[in-house]
């Protein structure tokens, strides 16, 4: 059967909204449980078909690969996904079309149904299609432009990020040896220029954030956290009582990105699709599956921007370091919280959040997150959140929020910056505590040192993020 009748009786026409790496397979088979273990064991069969070809390859191939690369190098690929449904329907038939008149034109098919690749929701679904339908020498090309194209964007990516105006790069630095003997490397940031101490070295919002549930719905707003002193200023939400904003605008964000589809909606069943993950946030004051919500939700809506960036946020987010998070009933339960208030909006989702990609995404924000301290005092009655969160505040948090940028900031029980949040919304900003040097990393603290000592520092690092510290006022009192 050819490739492209293969394609369209497999998922029809690209019509459904995709969420980054979401599947398109008809739903009923995707309900089977049979097939989902299937079709994890064939992703997985994939990928190692695609490092195995790419090794195959011989000098000659591996210079068609290049050659086949170059030639698509400069060409703008459609975003839309009518554009992206015909595009792809169009170079498979091409493709077909080449390969059928002989091994001369293989080259050239290769090219096309590579294009298809690149625009197609599901490769890894699309690379089992091909492995059936085209020829092997055909397939061999194909999976080597997608193994070489996946080197280069892995390698491209910390040329782009972050950018110059942070005053700051990505570097890889060393962190002990595995047990194999091999280094053990990590990502820290390092600035581009001097600073004195006291200046601000980059600021930056969220990609997400959360406000403690017992502040919701009060003086704070929803969006950018920030309390909102006079009360004829609040701006409600149209649609609930649950949540308010400091101004449109924080309105206007919030339900474009994410607060259309989880609003409340003031549903008088507590156990709806709008309410069931509120209360249970309301319950637990775990803030972690709320915020994967708001993060799933806003990929949605950055795709809907078409606005061609070569990075999305769930690219960022899978290069963190993460929490190794063993399944549980609690995170069975959150898995489904998830589904439930997002399955009725975001088509595919249920296929999407798979415990693997669920405790990965969890894992990556616990390890990461910041909490939030904008106006609130001493003086306030808050108790703690009780999920793990960088702060070295006494003081009450107001929330917490996932930072692209300052992910990558390492800690330090003797820091040469720290975090602030100036405007006192979530916006943060690294500012540094001494004068720091061109290239030297910077560093904060994850935990409020006080008093504690080097044993009780290394001990709760480790146990929130199994770090073993190896910064100086550690080794020197050690």
């Amino acid at each position: 059967m050819k490739t492209s009748t293969v394609v369209a009786a497999t998922v029809g026409v690209l019509a459904v909204t995709t969420i980054g790496y979401a599947i398109y397979f008809d739903s009923k088979r995707r309900n089977d449980p049979e097939f989902r273990r299937k079709l994890k064991k064939e992703r997985k069969r994939a990928q190692r078909l695609a490092m195995e070809e790419a090794k195959k390859m011989s000098n000659k191939s591996a210079q068609t690969v290049e050659e086949a690369l170059a030639s698509i190098k400069d060409e703008d690929f459609p975003t839309s996904m009518e554009e992206r449904e015909k595009f792809c329907m169009e170079q498979l038939s091409t493709g077909e079309a080449l390969f059928t008149q002989g091994p001369q034109n293989y080259g050239a098919a290769a090219i096309c149904f590579y294009k298809a690749l690149k625009v197609y929701p599901a490769p890894a679904e699309l690379v089992m299609v091909y492995q059936k339908t085209i020829p092997p020498d055909v397939f061999t090309v194909v999976m080597g432009m997608l193994s070489k194209d996946v080197q280069s964007k892995q390698e491209k990516y910390y040329t782009v990020f972050p950018p110059k105006e942070t005053n700051v790069k990505a570097v890889e630095k060393p962190e002990g040896v595995a047990a194999d003997g091999q280094k053990v490397m990590r990502r820290g940031l390092v600035t581009t220029k001097s600073f004195a101490a006291g200046q601000t070295v980059y600021s930056e919002a969220p990609v997400i954030s959360s406000l403690d549930p017992s502040l919701e719905g009060k003086n704070f707003c929803h969006y950018c956290l920030m309390e909102i002193a006079d009360e004829g200023s609040k701006v409600p939400c149209s649609k609930c009582t649950q949540v308010v904003f400091c101004s449109q605008s924080c309105k206007t964000s919030a339900s474009q990105e994410f607060h259309d589809i989880l609003c409340t909606k003031d549903s008088d069943d507590v156990s709806s699709p709008e309410r069931s993950l509120h209360e249970d946030t309301k319950i637990t004051r775990n803030l972690t599956p709320e915020m994967l919500a708001k993060f799933l939700v806003k990929m949605v809506h950055e795709e809907s921007l078409n606005s061609g960036a070569e990075y999305n946020s769930f690219d960022h987010m899978e290069r963190l370091r993460y929490l190794e998070i063993p399944p549980s009933a609690e995170t069975e339960k959150e898995m489904e919280l998830l589904k439930v208030a997002l399955g009725s909006n975001i088509p595919g989702i249920d296929e999407f959040i798979t415990e693997e990609r669920y405790l990965l995404m969890k894992g990556r924000l616990l390890y990461n997150i910041y909490g939030i301290s904008t106006s609130l005092d001493n003086k306030r009655e808050v108790e703690s959140l009780p999920e793990r969160h960088r702060s070295t505040r006494d003081g009450p948090i107001t929330g917490i929020g996932f930072y692209r940028l300052s992910s990558y900031l390492m800690h330090s029980c003797e820091p040469n910056a720290k975090i602030v949040f100036s405007d006192h919304d979530n916006k943060l900003s690294v500012v540094t505590t001494r004068e720091v040097q061109s290239g030297e990393e910077l560093v904060v603290g994850y935990i409020k040192n006080g008093t504690l000592s080097t044993e009780d520092r290394r001990l709760e690092l480790f146990t929130k993020y199994r770090l073993q510290c190896m910064c100086p006022l550690c080794e020197t009192t050690d």
